[in-house]
């Protein structure tokens, strides 16, 4: 008995040591991390339903974060965390479980879905978002019944059965399929029936539909029946041995195709029903096809293009040895009718798609108000007036506007703006039942902050442990050591006009950039930004032959002639350059049109485009760059891009060029028409005499026009004034040479440190550290001035994120800077290569517009924080690089020094990953809170905040790795610091550019991936291996 007792209890002590392992924890982390990594791309290619079912949904996925919830519970008291030293770790790892709970909460009890109402309407019917499988079973006295919440889709089903009792008759329901949009297609087979084919109008075209002899089909809200004369009231289509016959309570008007001769087939009577006839009835178009014979109706998924399928859920019904197939269609956001038949006399009743919950109260929608961006059909917000009715509690009523970012909170309810409908008149608010869930989990974000930031400020906690320990190397007059890095300068070149030059004077060409144009995003920006914008984009260059942009536009426009003739478009494909003759990778206009003026990369561009991006080759790529800059360089020749007429009271504040002379009425016509042709007469003038006044007069008469008719959208001068200085200073492109200059040279010096102090070299680092201060002072400014003119935050978009990123990388190495010269160095050269990033051909630098959902203070907090810790873990990434290089370097003659330089950078890359962590944690979690505010859900695994989140996980497991024994040493921390930047750069450029989702910039197919990340990733590898064994040598 003492024996079993004894084992008993070390198998219990057993289980609890590796429940609350660290060895777990690690292993949890990397399954969680790696499961909800492979789900995103599960749901880009197969669907947000199959990602749910195969991942997000499962059991097995809810066993793992249980069991994570439960480490950590024993965690708290293995490492007795209620020590006074240990409280802000204690906060932490509470919190974190109290967000499961909050969590598990939402999941289980909660539920979310849209409630749409048109203007002067009630509603009080939420559609869920969640789909169903209902089974109803009856024999009119008593009723049995089935709900299933299933998340169907095209990659893999789970094949549900169900085996009950019911009247003592034995009852089977198997899943048999699941067709995705289908649609009816007929297929021979032996015993097959007679069917009959037509084909009527869908939303997206033409549809066919099958009836099977004596069966009836509903188009619409009519009921047809072929050789089914039970039903009363449907149109009966019936064959006989001289052809088919119509049969209508309805009078059935028709076009015969042939002649385009029109009829009437009167009621109530019978009717040769014939082949290439259009019939109309009761507002239902149809043709008559043909008939099928020995066939059955299959269903099939239509091509993505066709978007007239339904989801169809094909279901077995067994009763006492009799069976039934079933085809149920529905859908996400589609509550169907049920389909109820009988079989062996018992009633059923079956339907799939989402369903309704009634809410407590009912919401009037009193008006739909959309306003779009000036000029643009894009909406810049829209908002609903509605009134809240509950009749409980003595009656309440209030009225309310909701709109992006601003909800209608009531009794547990959030209703938020979502969307609208097509003429509107309409709109869909979200609706989230989920008070205690988003309560409990917001306590648990609060406590996370809370625990994050004191552990970064507590005497004894691991950070200043760090700390501490990183003074103590310093005491040792330790160096540091750069062995390699390296930075690529392309010189830029001069384009080529011919020797004839034309050129408009550049003080006048500066006042014509003051011109306010709309773009085509409805943005009012100066003429100054838009040429600067064409002209870089035509020949790759800020100046093009010593001339500023303005001057190039201006030319352009009013000397048409001679500009078609310049070679400035550019062309950078040997093979293209010479298909069209060009001449030092630049041709002219006219290089791309024959003598007939046909245009010679017609097919090219036709095939280009047919093909997805991943499957275009360089050609292709250069073709489809060329080809959008020739259609640049015609627009300008015509002038459409100068937007700069507004239209007095125009709704839209829409305006137009001066070929839209049309629109405008009586003298603004006129002037409209006029104002340019006279404009351009005085500037071929000013060519000759030189003399800028008349040319300067005309164009004061297009400032004041501006000023008197488009006042309402003019920007402030001030605002103007900023955006031409920004345009002139190009800050950013200028500072990442200077940056990576610097850099270098401050590295190089410190390297020369090491091996041969001398006071004028600490000098030199200590004036290079302050012009890297000064820049990043500048590289300050730009942002505000760039948030200024933008009226956002700059890290809307891609190209302004990685501006942020850049200098949120070098703040984190002034940050680190008391511990180690280094970082500034390399955070300096790191900021440098985001800023190159920035300018990449597919981050587009133009200032745009917001969307509605990013009109929101929580935008600047989550952003802020969730980029800037990119920052943190990239300068953590470098330095673990550097350790390795180190590594390589290392011998037993210097192999003191060296140990303690990564030592130290060891410890500073541990507080750069634990302050880039709590970021992405922080940033992640605020995310959920914007995104509650937004569109009234915290977490959707939305393939970016999934990704972030991936980001956390993988963080969290390089820092607790020193907890496990074996893995607790220097090389595999520091190549995992370097590797696990891989997923940021995942969550930053393969989500926004290769997956979809709310927060991707990609638009169709994904981006090829670029040729240097396999070089790269080689590269580490091959540094990495070295390293390992130089580390190991020294060791043995």
């Amino acid at each position: 008995m003492g024996n079993n007792c004894e084992n008993l209890n070390f198998m219990i002590r057993s289980i609890f040591k590796i429940l609350f392992s660290t060895k777990l924890t690690a292993g949890l982390l990397f399954v969680f991390a790696f499961s909800i990594g492979i789900a995103t791309f599960i749901e880009n290619d197969f669907g947000t339903p199959a990602s749910k079912a195969l991942v997000f949904n499962t059991h097995w996925f809810e066993l793992v974060i249980i069991l994570l919830g439960i480490n950590l519970v024993g965690n708290i008291f293995i490492y007795k965390m209620f020590q006074k030293a240990k409280i802000p770790t204690l906060i932490f790892h509470i919190s974190l479980i109290i967000i499961i709970i909050g969590a598990g909460i939402t999941r289980h009890i909660s539920y979310e879905g849209s409630m749409s109402i048109r203007e002067g309407s009630t509603s009080n019917t939420i559609v869920s978002d969640d789909t169903f499988f209902n089974f109803k079973v009856d024999d009119k006295l008593n009723q049995y019944s089935i709900e299933k919440k299933i998340y169907l889709n095209s990659l893999r089903n789970d094949e549900f059965k169900y085996d009950l009792t019911f009247k003592e008759k034995e009852i089977r329901l198997t899943y048999k399929d699941y067709v995705p949009n289908s649609i009816d297609t007929v297929e021979e087979t032996k015993n097959g029936k007679t069917i009959i084919e037509f084909v009527t109008v869908g939303e997206q075209g033409r549809v066919y539909r099958y009836i099977e002899e004596g069966q009836t089909e509903m188009f619409g809200n009519l009921v047809i029946a072929f050789n089914n004369v039970d039903h009363s009231g449907a149109i009966q289509i019936n064959s006989t041995d001289t052809g088919l016959f119509i049969f209508s309570p309805y009078d059935v008007s028709y076009l015969r195709m042939d002649d385009k001769k029109r009829g009437v087939l009167k009621k109530d009577t019978n009717h040769l029903f014939q082949k290439r006839r259009l019939y109309t009835i009761d507002g239902i178009q149809l043709v008559y096809t043909q008939i099928h014979k020995n066939v059955k109706i299959k269903r099939i998924s239509a091509p993505k293009q066709n978007t007239n399928g339904e989801n169809a859920l094909i279901v077995d019904v067994f009763c006492n040895g009799k069976q039934r197939e079933v085809t149920l269609f529905g859908g996400k956001g589609y509550v169907s009718n049920s389909t109820i038949f009988q079989l062996d006399g018992l009633n059923f009743s079956m339907s799939y798609g989402s369903k309704n919950y009634m809410a407590p109260f009912t919401i009037k929608l009193n008006k739909f108000t959309l306003e779009k961006y000036p000029g643009s059909m894009s909406p810049s917000s829209f908002e609903s007036e509605v009134t809240l009715i509950d009749n409980r509690y003595g009656g309440v009523e209030f009225d309310q506007k909701i709109y992006m970012n601003s909800v209608l909170d009531y009794d547990g309810y959030r209703l938020f703006q979502s969307s609208y409908d097509k003429d509107e008149h309409g709109t869909i608010l979200s609706v989230n039942h989920d008070f205690l869930g988003t309560s409990i989990t917001y306590l648990g974000y609060f406590l996370m902050i809370i625990g994050m930031i004191s552990t970064l400020i507590v005497k004894n906690s691991r950070f200043n442990v760090l700390r501490k320990s990183i003074k103590k190397l310093k005491q040792k007059n330790m160096g540091l050591f750069l062995i390699f890095l390296l930075i690529s300068l392309n010189a830029i070149g001069t384009g080529q006009l011919t020797s004839e030059k034309i050129v408009i004077d550049e003080l006048h060409s500066l006042e014509f950039g003051k011109v306010l144009v709309q773009d085509q995003g409805g943005r009012i920006k100066p003429v100054h930004t838009m040429a600067s914008e064409l002209v870089r984009k035509l020949t790759g260059k800020e100046k093009f032959n010593n001339q500023i942009a303005t001057q190039v536009f201006l030319g352009m426009m009013c000397k048409p002639s001679y500009w078609q003739s310049v070679n400035m478009i550019k062309v950078r494909n040997p093979k293209l350059e010479e298909q069209v003759g060009a001449i030092d990778h630049y041709a002219s206009f006219h290089h791309f049109f024959d003598k007939d003026f046909n245009y010679l990369l017609i097919e090219e561009a036709k095939e280009a485009k047919r093909k997805k991006p991943s499957e275009q080759n360089k050609y292709d790529k250069e073709v489809l760059k060329v080809d959008e800059r020739v259609n640049i360089c015609y627009m300008i020749f015509q002038g459409s891009f100068l937007r700069i007429f507004p239209k007095y009271m125009d709704v839209n504040n829409t305006w137009y060029s001066h070929l839209d002379y049309k629109e405008f009425k009586d003298q603004d016509s006129i002037f409209i028409k006029e104002m340019l042709p006279l404009y351009y007469n005085s500037i071929n003038k000013c060519l000759i005499n030189k003399n800028w006044e008349d040319a300067d007069s005309s164009l004061q008469h297009i400032f004041d026009y501006q000023h008197k008719i488009g006042s309402e959208v003019i920007p402030p001068q001030i605002k103007i004034d900023a955006e031409i200085l920004y345009n002139k200073m190009g800050i950013f492109k200028k500072i990442f040479t200077y940056y990576g200059l610097v850099g270098l040279l401050m590295l190089f010096f410190l390297f020369a440190e090491i091996f041969n102090p001398r006071k004028y070299k600490t000098v030199i680092i200590k004036i290079l550290g302050y012009i890297l201060f000064t820049m990043f002072l500048v590289h300050a400014a730009g942002l505000g001035l760039r948030w200024y003119i933008s009226g956002h935050a700059p890290w809307s978009n891609g190209h302004e994120a990685m501006l942020y990123v850049s200098w949120v990388t070098i703040l984190a190495g002034f940050v680190f800077s008391q511990s180690s010269k280094m970082t500034i160095a390399t955070t300096a050269i790191l900021g440098s290569l985001i800023l190159m990033v920035a300018y990449l051909n597919f981050m587009d630098p133009e200032i745009t517009p917001l969307v509605p959902v990013l009109k929101s203070y929580w935008l600047m907090i989550h952003v802020a924080i969730i980029t800037g810790s990119y920052g943190f873990l990239g300068l953590g990434a470098l330095l673990g690089f550097q350790n390795l290089v180190l590594m390589i370097f290392n011998s037993k003659k210097r192999k003191d020094k060296i140990d303690r330089t990564i030592k130290q950078l060891t410890f500073i890359t541990e507080m750069t990953l634990t302050v880039g962590l709590f970021m992405a944690a922080i940033g992640t979690f605020l995310g959920g809170v914007w995104a509650n505010e937004s569109w009234g859900r915290y977490w959707s695994w939305d393939p970016k905040e999934t990704w972030a989140l991936v980001i956390v996980l993988v963080y969290a497991i390089i820092l607790h790795l020193r907890f496990i024994p074996k893995a607790n040493n220097k090389f595999l921390f520091n190549l995992l610091a370097v590797l696990g930047f891989s997923s940021v750069l995942m969550t930053y450029f393969g989500v926004n550019y290769y997956l979809g989702g709310l927060h991707s910039y990609a638009k169709g197919d994904p981006l090829p991936i670029p040729s240097f990340v396999p070089v790269a990733t080689i590269l580490i590898f091959i540094i990495a291996l070295i390293a390992y064994y130089r580390n190991k040598r020294l060791k043995a």
